[in-house]
Formats: C-alpha cells, sequence, structure tokens
C-alpha cells in the first residue's frame, strides 16, 4: 500500500522518565487507534533504568549483579536484587514489549512509533512478521544512513534469515559488535513500542546489570556509533538519519516536528 503522501507527527521528548513515556504511550495507541491521530513518533532518551521484556527466558541479570546482591544481603532472590537496584538509584521496570533485558540509559535513542502497522505493510493486522521487519530495516537504515559501514548479523546472512534474534549488527575482526534492538507489542490494529540506537559512548555501560536481551557476555559486545566513527555524534544527526529511515521504510512525505511539553504530546 503506499503512503507517498501520508503526514506522520514526530515528538521529540528529550530526556523522560520510562514509566512517564510508556503512560504517554498508552493514551497514544487509544487515540491512533480511534484515528484521532496520525501515525506518530516519540523520540526520547530515559534516566538510568533497567527494564525486562515479555521473553521471559531473556530477562536475564548479569552474574556480576548477582554476585554483588548475594555479596550485600546473603541472595541472590529477585527481591534482593531489586532492593540493591534502588540502592543504586537505578530504577527498574517489567515491560509488555517483546524482547528481553535491556538497560536504559541517557545517549541511548530511543524511538517508538504508534502506527496502524496494517496500513503501512499491506499486509493483515495479524502478520506482525512484516511490520517487525520494517523496524529491523529502519533500525539498519538509521546505522547507514549514520555512516556505519557493513550492518549485518552475526553470521553475515540477511537479516530476514536470522529468526528472533537480529537487532542490529556488525562484524570487526571477528567479534560480533550489537549497535541496537528493538521491541515491538502489538494491540489491536496499533503497534507500539520500537527501537533503541547505541549512540553515546557511555549509554551502554549499564548493560553490566543485564545479559542484554538474553545474550551473555562472551555471546556478544555492545558498541555505540561514537565508537565506530571515533568522534561525537550530535543529536541533530541522529534525528536526522532516523527520520529518513523510518520516513523511508514507512512510506511517510515528511513529518510535523513537536519538540513536547507533556499537553502537547496527546493534541
Amino acid at each position: 500500500m503506499s503512503l507517498e503522501s501520508t503526514v506522520a507527527k514526530w515528538i521529540e521528548l528529550g530526556v523522560r522518565p520510562y514509566e512517564e513515556v510508556m503512560k504517554m504511550q498508552a493514551v497514544l495507541v487509544k487515540l491512533r487507534s480511534s484515528d484521532s491521530i496520525p501515525d506518530t513518533v516519540l523520540s526520547v532518551q530515559h534516566p538510568l533504568s533497567i527494564n525486562f521484556g515479555a521473553s521471559h527466558k531473556d530477562n536475564q541479570f548479569s552474574e556480576s549483579l548477582l554476585r554483588r546482591v548475594k555479596e550485600d544481603y546473603g541472595n541472590c532472590k529477585h527481591d534482593s536484587v531489586l532492593r540493591y537496584l534502588t540502592e543504586q538509584r537505578i530504577s527498574f521496570h517489567q515491560s509488555d514489549r517483546g524482547g528481553g533485558a535491556t538497560a536504559f540509559s541517557p545517549g541511548q535513542y530511543v524511538f517508538y512509533p504508534i502506527v496502524k502497522h496494517a496500513a503501512i505493510t499491506g499486509k493483515p493486522p495479524l502478520d506482525i512478521a512484516a511490520y517487525k521487519n520494517l523496524i529491523y530495516s529502519a533500525l539498519f537504515d538509521s546505522l547507514k544512513n549514520l555512516g556505519i559501514e557493513g550492518v549485518n548479523v552475526s553470521n553475515q546472512q540477511s537479516f530476514t534469515d536470522r529468526n528472533e534474534r537480529k537487532d542490529a549488527w556488525i562484524e570487526r575482526a571477528g567479534v560480533t559488535l550489537k549497535m541496537g534492538s528493538k521491541g515491538i507489542k502489538i494491540s489491536g490494529d496499533v503497534a507500539y513500542h520500537g527501537f533503541a540506537l547505541y549512540v553515546e559512548k557511555n549509554c551502554i555501560i549499564p548493560n553490566q546489570w543485564v545479559n542484554q536481551c538474553g545474550y551473555r557476555p562472551e555471546e556478544v559486545k555492545l558498541w555505540t556509533v561514537e565508537h565506530e566513527l571515533g568522534r561525537k555524534v550530535s543529536a541533530d544527526e541522529v534525528y536526522g538519519a532516523v527520520k529518513n529511515a523510518i520516513g523511508k521504510n514507512f512510506g511517510y512525505s515528511h513529518f510535523n516536528i513537536i519538540a513536547a511539553h507533556t499537553e502537547e504530546v496527546f493534541a
């Protein structure tokens, strides 16, 4: 289905707590379902927080975190881990998005498209795989637009052949480097949640607290755009790259851009 004349809304939220943005998404999903708003993309960075997704087998705290908790409390039960995180001023959230554990922090740019996915893919609403592939393509194209070469999967197969563990990868000197992730949710005819890009060097440090997306540390290393390019990357560069990638893959002609206060989000 061609959406060449479709205009979407792009809302830049700056740095906002995870739980605040999830409440925004819940309202926006209802508004989009009733066609009260157009397709909308939230652009945000989150303060330091640990987040578990709907894939329970991939929700794992790291061995290093569990050792610290056991040293302090004599056990590494879930409640003890949460108590330790609270003392470290690290929030924890259980999400309904797809995927496993991750750690958010500033410098990790997160994008939440709230969209009528079937209208974008031209497929039935239950064909979630078609929308997932568009999210992967947008994620890959965003990195390519930022100047990252050789974005692929760790086994060098096309991303469409790697089942559920796709995300965004490069290979350097035989080492698999993960530069982004995705997690989506479908509610009726609306898709929400989205994807993240690891941009600033320090944004991946908090992932020491989790096995990111269920991967053990020896399986994969996280990497950022700044590591790869060897320079600082501005927010404007990131936004431009992602707008281009989402527009291309979702078929938008352009975005109406809002630097939003909370009350403006739902207008």
